[in-house]
């Protein structure tokens, strides 16, 4: 049996049958799970009208996942497209640049196409992974078309000390990684915590044949500092410090036979200081942030090591936020907020025609310019328990900005509750919402020429905005969870590139432009089957029909069909858990090779207790040895690690 789709279909058949019926382990509807990303507010997900998943430290730890690209293919709806060597996220076939994410609420700087951002968020300080499907510029402003992805790290609230090492070998070019992470909890005083979290990453590179790569070299380092004050049994101070940087290589193709390198050189440095408030019916925070990435690039010839082209650039967001929740009347949960955000961008990859400058390396001499935006913004929303059975929230933001029109956005949603019984319950919900995402400085101003492209911004572009409906049905009977949606996303004055010239050697002139309209519509569904605190079996299906609807063509790199099984179980006489999970993506139409292509690839992860405090880590990703260059998979990988607690 050599066929990788044959032995898949036989464990996905496997991993039903262990439950008799298909179901979920990680269920969009988890019972006493609390979200804040969906609302703003703490709020239990059964009273949340929009699609919400919870991917919870337990989540992270079984699945030994390492960085925010580890866990989210875990997710319903999500899906992981590849852009160069790298993987973006997409949610229901929004692309990465139409999904927000965000840690503790906050954005960060980073590239506009958010190309590295999965591979920059480490895991090892982190709680759980919020995941909120559909529009949420009602609550978050621009770039929340697709959704929200929270990272919520952890409250230093007592003494602690986790550790975890980890190496992985790679059949193909007999490539390795290794990798560790630590995070600790000091309480100095009574109700003052503070935590350390650092993660090092040591990633050889892999290459196919033809020396092209298809996993880049990289070195990276972060740490993370943290502290939570309790200054009063409602008041609390919050600051946050971290900073990373990351230095990575990779090759590519540059016609006959030969190859380009580029290297790769980022830092990013992140601080946060917040004042809250909360004595149970009111609450308040009042927060000042400011991320700084510093990027620089090379693009020389592999033979040879001449400089063929370099970037130096520079981007910095600073953000003042407040909000403030009450209760006027019983009924009602009322979150009033304010932000302001200036986004600068400063760097030779742009001509903005502000601040004209020079930069000269190795005998190439570029221009730089600089580019500030300011944006401000407020917004209220109202939690309305209308009865016993019916929940309203409903939404409204107004956004400024000193470069676009101002704009409105508005969400409506309900919860009904049919029954509610214990351990049994079926509920309804239903969201209707607004979406935008306003040009980046790339898309206004970038005036890059590569070898193989030239590619300029367009000052006069429009935001792209959409509209979205949701529909859902969520239950729970005993040890049943079961849950049946569907969206439809009307999405319009999309931008992207077009191509407007030639050059004198024939490569093509981009320019991005607002280029059409967009219908993404599909299903989603799953079950989840948990008889005991042991065992845990899983199914979820979406299906997803994405559309450029001005140019009758289909929406590239996103599956139709997506299916992920998965099977936690505990096996208590030997002390060993198994995690096994089936990730199967149907009908995608790769923009590489043109074709449509489908894929299905199992993870298998194992842990069992060495000594009190101590596990041991084995591991198998891609089991079946699943390759396609396209898609970046590289087949199978072995890892070995173990992880300690005090």
């Amino acid at each position: 049996m050599s066929d990788p789709r044959v032995r898949g279909s036989l464990m996905l058949g496997l991993v039903c049958g262990a439950g008799f019926v298909p179901a979920l382990a990680d269920p969009v509807v988890e019972l006493g799970a609390i979200s804040v990303t969906a609302t703003r507010s703490q709020t239990s997900l059964d009273r949340v009208p929009a699609a919400v998943q919870v991917l919870d430290r337990d989540t992270i730890e079984r699945h030994d996942a390492s960085r925010l690209g580890d866990v989210l293919p875990l997710a319903q709806g999500v899906h992981l497209q590849r852009r160069g060597t790298n993987k973006t996220v997409s949610i229901r076939g929004f692309s990465n640049e139409q999904t927000l994410i965000l840690i503790d609420g906050r954005r960060v700087a980073a590239e506009p196409s958010q190309r590295y951002e999965l591979s920059r968020i480490p895991l090892a300080d982190v709680e759980r992974v919020e995941i909120v499907r559909g529009p949420g510029s009602t609550l978050y402003g621009a770039d929340a078309l697709g959704g929200v992805i929270n990272v919520i790290t952890r409250d230093p609230t007592a003494p602690r000390l986790d550790w975890r090492a980890r190496c992985t070998g790679y059949e193909l070019d007999d490539g390795s990684r290794c990798e560790g992470d630590v995070y600790g909890v000091i309480t100095p005083l009574p109700g003052l915590g503070v935590s350390l979290s650092g993660t090092t990453i040591d990633q050889g590179e892999v290459a196919l044949d033809d020396g092209e790569t298809q996993i880049e070299r990289e070195r990276f380092n972060r740490f993370a500092l943290g502290l939570d004050w309790r200054l009063a049994p409602d008041w609390r101070l919050v600051a946050d410090l971290a900073h990373l940087q990351s230095d990575s290589a990779y090759s590519t193709l540059a016609g006959k036979g030969g190859l380009q390198r580029t290297d790769e050189d980022d830092t990013r440095t992140d601080l946060a200081l917040a004042l809250e408030y909360d004595d149970g019916e009111r609450d308040g925070r009042l927060r000042v942030y400011r991320s700084e990435l510093d990027k620089d690039r090379e693009l020389s010839d592999e033979s040879s090591g001449r400089l063929i082209d370099f970037d130096e650039v520079e981007m910095v967001r600073t953000v003042v936020e407040g909000q403030f929740g009450w209760r006027p009347w019983d009924d009602h949960h009322l979150t009033l907020g304010a932000e302001y955000r200036q986004e600068a961008f400063e760097g030779n990859t742009i001509d903005s025609g502000e601040g004209v400058y020079e930069v000269e390396r190795d005998g190439i001499l570029t221009l730089g310019s600089e580019s500030t935006i300011d944006y401000s913004a407020f917004y209220l929303q109202d939690q309305w328990q209308v009865s016993s059975r019916l929940e309203l929230v409903l939404g409204g933001r107004y956004d400024a900005s000193d470069q676009f029109d101002d704009r409105a956005t508005g969400s409506l949603g309900a919860v009904y509750r049919l029954f509610d019984g214990g351990d049994r319950g079926l509920r309804l919900r239903a969201q209707l919402g607004q979406g935008y995402r306003v040009p980046t400085v790339r898309d206004l101003y970038v005036d890059v020429t590569k070898p193989k492209f030239t590619r300029l911004g367009n000052p006069d572009l429009e935001p792209e905005q959409s509209t979205s409906l949701d529909l859902g049905i969520e239950g729970h009977w005993g040890a049943w969870q079961a849950s049946l949606g569907v969206f439809r996303n009307w999405v319009d004055d999309l931008i992207d590139v077009r191509t407007i010239d030639r050059r004198a050697d024939g490569k093509p002139i981009y320019q991005y432009a607002n280029i059409g309209t967009a219908l993404l519509q599909g299903v989603e569904t799953a079950l989840d089957w948990r008889p005991s605190a042991d065992l845990g079996v899983g199914l979820q299906y979406s299906y997803l029909d994405a559309n450029d609807t001005e140019a009758d063509t289909r929406l590239q790199d996103r599956p139709r069909h997506r299916l992920v099984a998965t099977l936690d179980y505990d096996y208590r006489p030997w002390d060993l858990g198994v995690s096994l999970v089936g990730d199967y993506s149907l009908g995608v139409l790769d923009s590489v090779s043109g074709r449509e292509k489908g894929t299905g690839v199992w993870n298998l992860d194992l842990s069992r207790p060495l000594v009190a405090g101590l596990d041991l880590r084995l591991g198998v990703d891609n089991l079946f040895d699943v390759r396609d260059d396209d898609l970046l998979l590289v087949g199978r990988a072995v890892y070995l690690g173990v992880e300690g607690r005090f």
